[in-house]
């Protein structure tokens, strides 16, 4: 282990602090020469054993392992207090470590892991090396034997693995795409582009966007019942939806859907924004969506949530800021929302924010330092002068 690297984080870091943690930049990655096309991090680096490790004990590609890490996480051992699941929270997934393993009442990977490795959950939640060694055995069981012969034979044990069909779209768009980063530990990783094909969403859900999206360029995940209030916004005489509210989703679009198609969660937001710009929809316009906190704000705002971390540059893709400021355009133009900064907000700016948790919803920082409110807005008012 290099010097000053460790396992997992201080355990007294909790969800907050975490959720401040930025990675310290990009300098510095390396890439390797390869061994039959598969070594893709730095020299030295003890993430990069640990993956590759995982790899050879349970015959998972390491790039594909690297880029489910990338993609659930940007390679950082978040403790488990940061993502453990809590009704009521609409960051609270229920996932653990790089791998992002699943512990809620929907699912139960992280025991899945505990009982193909033989480490304990906790072990699963705390120890770095354990959680990739898990998530790499929950893989391969999910994909069964043989084995897959090649990175997009891959494909259907990765939905199966993020528990929606987006997050194989997530994890081999950063295969296709490549990815580095220095993580917080000092650890520098780089993940080459390969040659491999995003997976198309099932034709059912282009067929029915038109029928079921509010906005004509998104997709449609629908939250589950119990997750948002139905109601007829707009259609009580007055006029209801008078505000945007930002938010990050504190892991990938696909972790989001998830949480918001779980029943037991108590969350949802109207729509999510990906790192490519891609949008999808779960909660209609007309229908509250819970992801303020604040009941008031929630009757009266539409949540735009987006994939990735509030602490991580990385997370404000160009391509996201744009298709998010076109978004909050179109909402705003059909419900009349003035462009400005008292009702285009961030979740940090909700009334009783922040909240320390236990039982409410943590707001952290969200959308977090790195977000670019001056660059937002502007796109948001050129985009409207364009409807």
């Amino acid at each position: 282990m290099c010097e000053g690297c460790r396992t997992a984080p201080s355990p007294k870091m909790d969800r907050r602090n975490f959720l401040r943690l930025g990675s310290v930049g990009l300098a510095g990655a390396v890439l390797l020469g390869t061994t039959g096309g598969r070594v893709l991090a730095q020299s030295g680096s003890s993430l990069d054993e640990e993956f590759r490790s995982a790899s050879d004990e349970y015959g998972v590609p390491q790039e594909l392992l690297l880029a489910m890490g990338y993609t659930n996480t940007y390679w950082e051992m978040p403790p488990p207090t940061a993502t453990a699941f809590e009704p009521g929270n609409v960051h609270g997934h229920g996932t653990y470590g790089v791998m992002a393993l699943y512990q809620n009442p929907s699912r139960d990977t992280l025991g899945r892991a505990a009982s193909l490795t033989q480490s304990s959950e906790e072990e699963l939640k705390n120890d770095r090396a354990a959680n990739v060694r898990g998530g790499a055995a929950v893989l391969a069981d999910m994909a069964g034997s043989p084995k897959p012969d090649n990175l997009d034979g891959w494909r259907e044990a990765v939905a199966e693995y993020g528990g929606v069909d987006f997050y194989a779209v997530e994890v081999f768009q950063t295969l296709k795409d490549g990815a580095q980063a220095t993580i917080s530990t000092g650890e520098s990783l780089r993940l080459v582009p390969r040659e491999v094909e995003v997976p198309a969403l099932a034709t059912s859900r282009s067929t029915s966007r038109a029928a079921n999206t509010d906005y004509p360029r998104a997709e449609w995940y629908p939250a589950a019942r119990g997750n948002y209030k139905n109601s007829e916004r707009e259609r009580e005489g007055s006029p209801n939806i008078n505000m945007i509210v930002v938010h990050t989703v504190e892991g990938p679009v696909s972790s989001g859907i998830s949480t918001f198609q779980n029943p037991n969660s108590g969350v949802s937001a109207h729509y999510i924004v990906g790192d490519l710009g891609r949008v999808v929809q779960c909660v209609r316009h007309e229908d509250v969506g819970w992801h303020a906190g604040h009941l008031p704000t929630n009757r009266h705002c539409i949540g735009i949530e987006h994939g990735g971390k509030s602490a991580e540059r990385a997370t404000w893709t160009r391509e996201k800021m744009r298709a998010s400021a076109r978004l909050a355009a179109y909402c705003s133009k059909q419900h009349s929302i003035p462009l400005d900064r008292k009702h285009i907000i961030g979740h940090n700016e909700v009334p009783g924010c922040p909240n320390p948790g236990g039982g409410g919803i943590s707001c952290h920082t969200d959308p977090g330092p790195h977000f670019r409110w001056g660059e937002y807005m502007d796109l948001i008012k050129r985009f409207r002068r364009r409807m």
